[in-house]
């Protein structure tokens, strides 16, 4: 099977389980934001954040590395195996120890619990990380998706049947539990090939993945703080409830890039580091890449900062209103946050983290203070804050990372986007306004959603025939030549 070939397959695949798994998680958002308070999922997300410090750690980088080297010897793996169970279990020790600290500074004690389901999550999930990864480097892309999507029901329906049984706040934290261990269980059973790590561990023989991977560590710590400070920093400065208005909006634009990035990242990364030497090749492969995730993320982002009302009404309830505004403003930094994913696989895939580190090091720089500082303006200060940024780094990040890596120039960068986008926004109108006659708002969303497919579809067809045709590579499973 041909590289091209491949990574539609594994396209196809992971298609269907991101969309498996989002409709699982927004089903599960409806309901338990109806069943939870604001404040509840503040305190998710904080959980959230702090876990997502500690998986860099756990991870150390190794599966980058792993994905970047394409000769790893059964020695290295074994020793990469046990480094990364061993990190893990001790770091989720750790959590548990720091717990109560955690708890006693930001006032809830509810957050020593939730760190427990954190930790233990992270302990079991380490067990199988490694052959998930050399499955995704190998390309087996359907098998995981069948995986990932079978552990999704599974944390689906312990999740709301806590809900209902009174758990409260502890609902999403113990499904993601019982999720960890399914997952772990499957993937042994379904992708391991019959592989057990060897009794060995030695730091010698993996010191250059090692190397590798300190630059993951600092890039990705960096890049997660960059992330995640306007939730650490406004939890404990503005409190739970008004973080969870402000989380709750920025996640629910973070599900659409959580469809088509996690393919951009699974299956770009691996792509693109078998075409690395191969420059022509690597920016055909970034630009298309590009053209890929703006047509499939751009649409959707525009439907929903034109019908934020309805959206959180009919999903998430009466109580959520507040969020309104909050979700208009992350629809604009959602949309270009989510042009950003395929310039972390083209770094990754180039073996530049220590580009990437740098990069990430300098926003940090500049997104502590702003945060800070638009904090006394309450979420809404965030918000704006956060998207402004990300709306000047657009430029630069062509400049400084894209072009140096695979040579796209200006013009063809941006016209990866420009095209979808001016589609996006006439279609979407077009929804608007004739949905607009309607009063019920679910009529309303439906019609729009109906209308405006249609519309992006038949001005696509027209004006963005490279991905009709990807599009229809992929569904109807057959090449375009």
């Amino acid at each position: 099977m041909t590289l091209r070939r491949q990574a539609f397959s594994g396209v196809r695949w992971t298609t269907i389980s991101s969309l498996g798994r989002t409709a699982l998680q927004i089903a599960q958002i409806s309901i338990l934001a109806r069943l939870l308070t604001p404040a509840d999922f503040g305190l998710l997300a904080l959980v959230t954040s702090i876990m997502s410090f500690l998986q860099i750690f756990a991870d150390a980088g190794i599966s980058n590395a792993i994905i970047h080297h394409q000769d790893v010897t059964q020695e290295q793996l074994s020793s990469l195996y046990w480094l990364n169970v061993i990190v893990s279990f001790f770091l989720a020790f750790f959590v548990v120890v720091v717990s109560p600290w955690v708890a006693a500074m930001y006032g809830y004690p509810q957050l020593k619990l939730l760190l427990l389901f954190a930790g233990c999550t992270l302990a079991i999930g380490a067990l199988a990380q490694q052959i998930r990864v050399v499955a995704q480097k190998n390309l087996k892309f359907a098998e995981l998706a069948k995986i990932d999507l079978s552990a999704a029901c599974v944390g689906f329906i312990v999740a709301v049947v806590a809900a209902y049984n009174d758990a409260g706040v502890y609902s999403i934290a113990i499904g993601s539990f019982a999720t960890a261990p399914i997952g772990s269980a499957l993937v042994w059973y379904r992708l391991a090939d019959r592989w057990r790590p060897l009794i060995r561990f030695k730091i010698q023989e993996i010191r250059h993945f090692l190397a590798f991977g300190g630059y993951m560590i600092g890039n990705n710590l960096v890049n997660t703080f960059n992330s995640q400070i306007d939730i650490i920093l406004g939890g404990k400065i503005l409190g739970s409830q008004s973080i969870g208005l402000y989380s709750m909006s920025r996640d629910l634009n973070l599900r659409i890039a959580g469809v088509i990035n996690p393919i951009v990242t699974s299956i770009g990364l691996p792509v693109m580091a078998k075409a690395q030497h191969d420059k022509a090749l690597l920016k055909r492969v970034y630009l298309q890449t590009m053209r890929m995730t703006a047509s499939v993320n751009f649409p959707v982002y525009i439907a929903l900062a034109l019908f934020a009302p309805e959206v959180v009404h009919v999903l998430l309830g009466a109580k959520w209103i507040e969020a309104i505004p909050l979700l208009r403003i992350f629809t604009f930094w959602g949309l270009v946050r989510s042009t950003g994913n395929p310039i972390g696989s083209l770094l990754l895939a180039c073996g530049r983290a220590d580009l990437s580190f740098k990069w990430n090091l300098a926003l940090l720089v500049i997104m502590l203070p702003v945060i800070w500082a638009s904090s006394c303006y309450g979420v809404s200060g965030i918000a704006f804050a956060v998207t402004g940024i990300m709306l000047l780094l657009f430029l630069p990040s062509w400049y400084f990372l894209v072009s140096p890596l695979c040579g796209a120039k200006l013009g063809e960068y941006t016209n990866q986007m420009l095209t979808p986008l001016i589609l996006s926004v006439l279609a979407g109108g077009v929804a608007y306004v004739f949905s607009s006659l309607l009063v019920n708002e679910l009529s309303k969303l439906v019609i729009a959603v109906i209308l405006g497919c249609l519309l992006y579809i038949g001005l696509s067809w027209r004006f963005n025939r490279k991905w009709v045709g990807a599009m229809k590579e992929l569904f109807l499973m057959k090449a375009v030549r």
